[in-house]
């Protein structure tokens, strides 16, 4: 895992939209389980619009990602015994991630958790974002 996992920024809003009414995108670097032989692989995951995405790196975002999940049905399980990982289920597809530490981990699973709920209709109240959260605007 990295060294430089952190969650990029270019503002200081305190809500899921810009004032302008854009979405916002968080984006940072996480561990995915890829396979037996390669094993954990750094990737960077990107959540914008309640949908989870991946890509190699940063730098090939401009590629497409490489997977997505959508978020409305996932369920998203800290690991019983590795205080890093978190586990995102939807249906059949499983996605096994790693953060750089608990905190990370937890600030994971508290945007995922907010995200869900602001962009569920209905529950669209004002909530301040966890510490240490930042935002990529689009």
């Amino acid at each position: 895992m990295s060294d430089n996992q952190s969650w990029n920024s270019s503002g200081s809003e305190d809500d899921l939209e810009t004032e302008s009414g854009h979405a916002v995108e968080f984006g940072g670097v996480l561990s995915k389980w890829t396979n037996y032989i390669h094993g954990w692989q750094d990737r960077w995951v990107v959540l914008k619009n309640n949908t989870l995405s991946y890509y190699k790196s940063q730098d090939e975002r401009e590629y497409g990602c490489r997977g997505s999940l959508c978020l409305s049905k996932a369920i998203i399980t800290p690991h019983e015994f590795d205080e890093c990982r978190l586990d995102i289920s939807v249906n059949d597809s499983v996605w096994y991630l790693r953060a750089q530490d608990p905190e990370h981990r937890h600030q994971w699973i508290d945007s995922i958790e907010l995200h869900r709920v602001r962009r569920t209709p209905g529950l669209r109240n004002r909530r301040r974002l966890p510490d240490g959260l930042h935002y990529i605007t689009v």
